[in-house]
């Protein structure tokens, strides 16, 4: 089966050596991911430069609409692939092939729904978000661009999935890539050169999700790919199953929905738009270290749950190892800039005209820097969970980190600690996680769940 499926005995996810085949998926995933971040960053820096403060804080309003589309697409995908990945240690292409269809019918049709509904319903969303009288006009605008290009992300998440299961991990990268070069080229024309604002933003990013789209779609058409696309499918219970095991995936997003909605009211009630601002550049800041973490993460899924499919609990341990070996190396780097140039970091999203902003985000970044010493442990070991079919732990420490934790302590600590109770409750949320992980771990090492499985 393996000659079959096009495996390199040098990168296979079965008999290659655990180094070489862990960074051969995950370089470039991480360099994928790092192209994402980047392009994030720097729609960010064109907005707090050439629209201002309030335009950078109508993104931020937003995100909770993004994270719910986005986690449904996720859902299916994070499920689908560990199970195709499963399929294919157990030398069953056809499940296989099946598997891929149905994921890729349900995220497209879900997409599609969620993103009209958005349209109609535009402006009880933007009401829903909190936004002010300052912020809602931006908000309405940016919004509604993005919502018509919609569709294109959550699929192009999906087939990247497919594409790095089906051993092409540097074309999944590529299409990354690409989106994030389309995405700084058109931010510099529309919003720098052409002056569009945040329409312009908007229209730069969505340009993006389709060049991605266009680039994981030659891949299907390609001989070298195994999993083939067919639209008649039967068996669609399976993709209850597949749901079930991306659940922790889902909650990621959704609790991040939920928490940027709340801080965001938070931050508007106490601070004003320029808490907002503040609150935005601390989430781009998390986002540039979240997204390298989920890039070693994702890389890490199709291999364990192949290797998980092959009984192979060795090889799932040395792979386990070297992921948190490398968050924990992209955690300690940016504490160390967190702490050596917090204002060249936060200025990168700044004129010279916002210092109430920078004060608030300068004492948001000296009280929530050890929240990235922890955070990475627990999007590996949830990665892990659901990679090896448990996603209940999965989804526990998902919503531990991302939902109940944060907004149990935003509304304890403040009690005791005034608006420091804020900025101190995402690092106190990511250790008391951790703490959850060492316990799961203990009772689901590599050994034992593969033992009882089969």
């Amino acid at each position: 089966m393996r000659a079959v499926m096009g495996r390199d005995r040098f990168v296979d996810m079965l008999q290659g050596n655990i180094v070489t085949v862990f960074f051969y998926h995950a370089i470039p995933n991480v360099l994928g991911m790092l192209a994402i971040s980047s392009s994030g960053i720097v729609d960010g820096i064109f907005v707090g430069n050439y629209v201002g403060d309030s335009a950078l804080a109508s993104i931020n309003i937003i995100m909770p609409v993004f994270s719910l589309l986005l986690g449904v697409g996720v859902m299916f995908s994070v499920g689908g692939m560990v199970r195709c990945g499963k399929y294919i240690g157990e030398s069953k292409r056809d499940a296989a092939n099946a598997v891929f269809s149905k994921t890729l019918i349900t995220v497209s049709f879900l997409t599609l729904i969620l993103a009209v509904s958005g349209i109609l319903f535009i402006d009880q969303v933007v009401a829903m978000l909190g936004a002010n009288e300052v912020l809602a006009p931006l908000v309405r605008e940016y919004l509604l661009i993005m919502l018509l290009f919609m569709f294109f992300l959550p699929v192009s998440l999906c087939l990247s999935f497919f594409v790095r299961v089906d051993g092409q991990p540097f074309l999944a990268a590529a299409a990354i890539v690409s989106a994030a070069l389309v995405n700084v080229f058109f931010d510099w024309l529309f919003v720098a050169a052409w002056g569009m604002g945040l329409r312009g933003a908007a229209l730069a990013t969505g340009l993006a999700h389709v060049t991605s789209f266009l680039v994981l779609m030659v891949h299907f058409f390609l001989k070298k790919s195994v999993l083939r696309f067919s639209w008649k499918q039967q068996e669609w219970s399976e993709m209850i199953k597949v749901a079930y095991n991306g659940m922790s995936e889902f909650a990621n997003q959704l609790s991040a929905a939920i928490v940027i909605l709340v801080f965001n009211w938070i931050m508007i009630g106490r601070f004003g738009v320029e808490g907002v601002a503040a609150f935005t550049i601390m989430h781009y800041l998390f986002f540039a270290e979240q997204i390298v973490v989920y890039g070693f993460s994702d890389a890490l899924q199709p291999i364990i749950s192949t290797n998980y499919g092959a009984r192979q609990p060795g090889r799932i341990k040395g792979f386990l190892g070297l992921a948190s070996l490398c968050v924990a190396c992209v955690g300690f780097s940016l504490v160390v800039m967190l702490l050596l140039i917090p204002e060249q970091l936060a200025g990168l999203f700044l004129d010279n005209g916002t210092e109430a902003t920078m004060r608030i985000t300068l004492a948001f970044i000296s009280l929530s820097w050890p929240a990235f010493l922890w955070n990475g442990f627990n999007v590996v070991f949830s990665a892990y969970f659901t990679a090896i079919h448990k996603p209940l732990p999965s989804a526990f420490v998902a919503l531990s980190r991302t939902l109940v934790l944060p907004l149990l302590l935003v509304t304890i600590l403040p009690v005791f600690f005034g608006d420091n109770g804020i900025f101190i409750s995402f690092s106190v949320a990511e250790f008391m996680t951790f703490l959850f992980v060492l316990f799961f771990f203990s009772v689901m090492r590599p050994d034992k769940i593969v033992h009882e499985a089969f």
